[in-house]
């Protein structure tokens, strides 16, 4: 056994190869056997789990299963008897808890008579522990799967009452009965959810706390409540550019609301959105805490949609969003020429952990859009990206992007368009998927999804560079990677580089990637429904393994494979 870190281990045995990489609330596991081991009678790995503290294993699930197997009701079957055909395998508990999680993962073999034996089999365990670093910074993603087989699944009530009728627009949409919907909210609102309630109910509890918001949508009525019982310890910048400074916008009742309530609010917009979506937290008028990222404050934002929060336990970094916020609160429209948007700036570095931010609007986009650029053209190994209205950006991340298409290495990738999405796969093609395609065309063994409603499903905006090389970054925050938005937009972007942040990024990208490239390949023809079962060993001897493009030099699952369990 060889362990790296704590975030990131590798366990072999008898050439069987688990590398266990830490997530949010997750585990990527990644597999490799030794070529001499992959024998055609070779048909996948069992993965059992052990949670902190427990004494028995329990066998991880594959929806998939053997032609001729018993079917079960709930088409679940243990990876025993239906092992993965896959050489990685994300596992999301239901609940995490701090301490090590164990996992055995066993090769296993069909005999001729199709009884299931095991070879090589190894152990391994990593804490989830759900702090990212402790003392400085905690990430948090929603789960963004409300149009899933796991929601589906679930035994709730009115899965889709859980965003108002298409029907109640505006300030309706603040008396929507959230109430009604807790497990809902609280499954598909995941980490990010919990972050930001928990700051809110810190900063009310606490009366030596204050709080400055910037705020682009305010349409989540337990949200808007939270805020009303900071009353005047709140001082709010909300977006009214467009339709949000309407009368009948929730935005404008959010307001209206928060005054009542005490607080100080002032709408505002740039050229374009006051985009931002951050907390600040102040201790006797001293900054302590922010809170950042791509998630609105809204049912869509926090409930349907893929987003992400950073909740930031550094005073100094706390300190520069609170200058932001207060060169906003003065003159907005000047904000393009304040120093604030003239620089990176540097809010932790450390030899292995180095945090910097960018504020706009500004004149030249280049500033914040470049790094991300180089970084994505300078990279080694891998690009996963989730970035919200990639096809219709413009500027310098959009061309490098585009340029993944024509290099060699691994690049993983989803970007929102209007009505669908499109999955930019290893390969250089694309699959556009709409989002009601297995809730319209739902074969066994899934259920109908349901579509999650009109607007966007990933909302992210994140490139991830190098996850587990030498110089892995992460570029993230409220900006959507756009010249025009950077120039126009109130927004904030991060660069970290950080090995921990950059794992647990790439680990939400491959997450996400892999449920809608999984509806697009069954859109696109490329799985075929009738044959939706899992693979035998071929009957004769000229015929394909189901793991064969994985072993073939040069093949993108070849990639696949080594770029995860670390043999390359």
């Amino acid at each position: 056994m060889a362990t790296i870190v704590d975030f990131e281990r590798v366990f072999q045995r008898d050439g069987l190869t688990l590398k266990l990489y830490r997530g949010e609330g997750m585990a990527l596991l990644a597999f490799d056997l030794d070529p001499a081991q992959a024998t055609r009678d070779f048909v996948g790995f069992a993965v059992e789990f052990k949670p902190p503290r427990a004494y028995e294993w329990f066998p991880l699930p594959n929806r998939l299963r053997f032609e001729g197997a018993p079917a079960h009701p709930n088409h679940r079957y243990s990876s025993l008897d239906a092992p993965f055909q896959k050489f990685r395998w994300i596992h999301v508990p239901s609940k995490v808890v701090r301490g090590d999680y164990a996992y055995r993962v066993t090769a296993r073999y069909m005999q001729p008579d199709g009884s299931l034996v095991s070879g090589a089999s190894v152990m391994g365990a990593i804490s989830l522990d759900p702090v990212t670093i402790s003392g400085f910074v905690n990430v948090g993603f929603t789960r963004g799967f409300a149009s899933s087989q796991a929601y589906a699944e679930k035994d709730w009530p009115n899965k889709e009452g859980i965003l108002p009728p298409p029907e109640l627009k505006g300030i309706a949409e603040l008396t929507h009965p959230v109430a009604n919907f807790q497990p809902h909210y609280e499954w598909l609102g995941f980490e990010a959810r919990r972050l930001l309630f928990d700051l809110l109910e810190a900063c009310f509890v606490d009366e030596e706390l204050t709080v400055e918001a910037m705020i682009y949508e305010c349409r989540e009525p337990a949200v808007l409540t939270a805020l009303e019982k900071l009353g005047p310890r709140l001082r709010v910048l909300m977006d009214d550019h467009g339709e949000m400074g309407d009368d009948a916008s929730p935005e404008s009742e959010s307001a209206r609301r928060l005054v009542a309530a005490g607080a100080e609010v002032k709408r505002t917009h740039f050229k374009r959105q006051q985009h931002n979506k951050v907390l600040i937290v102040k201790r006797n008028g001293v900054p302590v805490r922010a809170l950042a990222g791509s998630t609105n404050f809204s049912l869509r934002g926090l409930y349907i949609q893929a987003n992400n929060v950073l909740l930031f336990e550094d005073k100094n970094i706390a300190t520069r969003y609170a200058d932001v916020f207060a060169a906003y609160w003065s003159n907005p429209k000047k904000f393009h020429e304040h120093p604030l948007s003239q620089q990176w700036h540097v809010g932790r570095d450390t030899p292995e952990s180095r945090f910097s931010f960018c504020f706009s609007p500004r004149r030249d986009e280049a500033l914040s859009l470049d790094p991300v650029a180089q970084a994505i053209r300078e990279a080694e190994s891998s690009v996963l990206y989730a970035v919200v209205f990639l096809p219709q950006l413009t500027g310098a991340v959009k061309n490098a992007i585009e340029d993944l298409n024509n290099r060699s290495l691994f690049s993983y990738g989803v970007a929102q368009r209007t009505g669908s999405l499109t999955v930019n796969k290893p390969d250089g093609s694309r699959g556009l998927l709409p989002f009601a395609y297995i809730g319209a065309n739902a074969p066994e063994p899934f259920k109908r999804e349901w579509s999650g409603g009109e607007g966007n499903m990933v909302h992210h905006k994140f490139v991830v560079t190098d996850f587990n090389g030498a110089r892995p970054k992460v570029f993230t925050g409220s900006s959507n990677l756009a010249a025009g938005g950077e120039r126009e937009n109130g927004d904030n972007l991060v660069m970290i580089e950080d090995r921990k942040v950059a794992i647990a990024y790439a680990i939400e990208a491959l997450r996400l990637f892999d449920h809608f490239h999984f509806r697009a390949r069954l859109k696109e023809g490329e799985t075929q429904v009738e044959r939706m079962t899992l693979a035998k060993p071929p009957s004769t001897p000229t015929g394909k393994t189901w793991f064969a493009a994985y072993y073939r030099t040069g093949h993108v699952k070849e990639r696949d494979r080594r770029l995860f369990a670390g043999s390359c």
